[in-house]
């Protein structure tokens, strides 16, 4: 899948969505095509990865989209945080 950037929609990394976390890291996103270099410096967080063509955050700065991600197959959620706590808390236990 191909990561977008929301501000101005050029495609910035090729992705699968199976491999995202709740807070992304720059590891999860790799280059567009075999050959070349990763669009984000390898240990860079979540917060620090800029569109390498108009050099703001890919995910735009609206808190409305910021549990998603602009993908070219359209809008992709992130894996909440919630969802594994959420199982872990009501896993039945024995006796």
């Amino acid at each position: 899948m191909i990561l977008r950037c929301r501000l101005c929609h050029a495609a910035v990394a090729a992705f699968d969505p199976a491999g995202l976390t709740p807070t992304p890291d720059s590891s999860a996103f790799g280059p567009l095509a075999p050959g070349f270099p990763p669009p984000f410096a390898p240990d860079a967080p979540w917060e620090a990865v800029r569109c390498p063509h108009c050099r703001h955050h890919p995910q735009g700065y609206d808190p409305a989209g910021q549990d998603s991600l602009a993908t070219d197959a359209g809008e992709v959620p992130l894996p909440r945080a919630t969802d594994a706590d959420a199982k872990r808390k009501t896993a039945k236990r024995g006796n």
